[in-house]
């Protein structure tokens, strides 16, 4: 049986405020063997799995300079759990991004991005029953523009790579595996 390796020890070695690094020091319950890790501490995520009344997903496309791309992604952000819960933070995150709020809150799942090196999960909320009620008010970093997606186009869409952020597939994955995303509204 896999049984999780006990904790030796821990050292931060970079701060970069967004996102923190550890080293770990863990031992092989199996092996007796001790090994370092580098474990990266970023705050959970949410994800909002939003669709409109007419049944169009809400994405926003948006510059990620990670990838020196722009991304085709749910809308979404961090959640530091300090003053909201992720439902909250979900909430927050749809309205600033896209000047939609409201309708009704599922919670589709937790995840984990990368268990392998971050110690963080993602929130995914599924809304249905939403309507524009502002302007969007992205934040100052962000550069973002609306997208409504007729639920007919999401599968080409992730085929052909016009959505490919894992979290977004993720997330849109839970949300068809629990029937929410059928055209027909079934």
């Amino acid at each position: 049986m896999v049984s999780p390796w006990p904790l030796l020890g821990s050292t931060e070695i970079f701060d970069a405020g967004i996102f923190r690094v550890a080293k770990d020091s863990a031992c092989s319950p199996r092996t007796g063997m001790t090994r370092d890790f580098l474990v990266i501490h970023i705050p959970d995520f949410v994800l909002a799995v939003a669709l409109t009344n007419d049944r169009k997903l809400i994405l926003v496309r948006q510059y990620r300079h990670g990838s020196r791309t722009v991304s085709l992604e749910v809308p979404g952000g961090l959640h530091d759990g300090a003053d909201e819960t992720p439902l909250q933070a979900a909430a927050r995150e749809l309205l600033e991004e896209t000047g939609y709020r409201g309708g009704r809150w599922l919670l589709l799942g937790e995840l984990r991005p990368q268990p392998a090196m971050q110690a963080n999960r993602v929130w995914i909320f599924l809304v249905t029953g939403i309507e524009a009620r502002g302007q969007a008010q992205p934040d100052a970093g962000e550069d973002i523009e609306v997208e409504l997606l007729p639920l007919a186009r999401l599968a080409a869409c992730i085929a052909d790579g016009s959505i490919d952020n894992a979290l977004t597939v993720a997330a849109l994955s839970l949300a068809q595996l629990g029937g929410h995303l059928q055209e027909d509204g079934t």
